[in-house]
């Protein structure tokens, strides 16, 4: 029995929601459906769910074993977001007498072909090179440390921890403050 299991004795739905949620690929509102709670409290129970630490660890220990059969860890993950990001169009392509030709592919390293999601030749000869979303490599990694909190744990002259939303002054789609906050 897992310590998670054993220490916190989790409820068979609680367990059950932990699997499928596992396996369903983290949809917790299906995973709690499928758990046998009711439909109509099925997003509810999900986001309770995985805010209890006993439910959070016991999933990190059904994934666990997945992870290292295939040697993922948050190094690696972090390591090809970082390879993804730091991918240029210029280490594909040369400039040779003031044209632009497209350097060997087998000269490049996996990393950087690994950034490529699509590469096309057209009709007349031309190459199009399609990168990985820099952008969004770069966003995953600061989400990952926290850089972009829209929500702060605070503990302010209190015994209780309260929780603050930080709401953008302005924004693109004109919701109030309020409209934010129900969010």
């Amino acid at each position: 029995m897992s310590k998670a299991k054993e220490k916190n004795k989790l409820t068979k739905k609680q367990e059950m929601f932990c699997r499928f949620y596992v396996s369903n690929g983290h949809n917790g509102k299906q995973a709690a459906i499928s758990a046998g709670y009711s439909k109509k409290t099925a997003k509810v129970i999900a986001m309770e769910n995985l805010t209890k630490p006993y439910l959070k660890e016991f999933i990190e220990e059904l994934e666990q074993p997945v992870l290292d059969e295939l040697g993922i860890s948050e190094d690696w993950v972090l390591t090809k977001l970082k390879n993804y990001s730091e991918t240029n169009i210029d280490d594909f392509f040369d400039v040779v007498d003031g044209k632009l030709t497209l350097k060997d592919l087998s000269t490049l390293t996996p990393d950087k072909i690994s950034a490529v999601e699509f590469i096309q030749q057209d009709k007349d000869g031309g190459i199009k090179i399609k990168l990985i979303n820099k952008r969004a490599c770069v966003v995953d990694i600061g989400k990952h440390f926290g850089m972009f909190k829209n929500v702060i744990d605070a503990n302010i002259h209190s015994d209780e921890t309260k929780r603050v939303y930080v709401v953008p002054a302005f924004n693109k789609n004109k919701s109030t403050a309020a409209d934010d906050l129900n969010r």
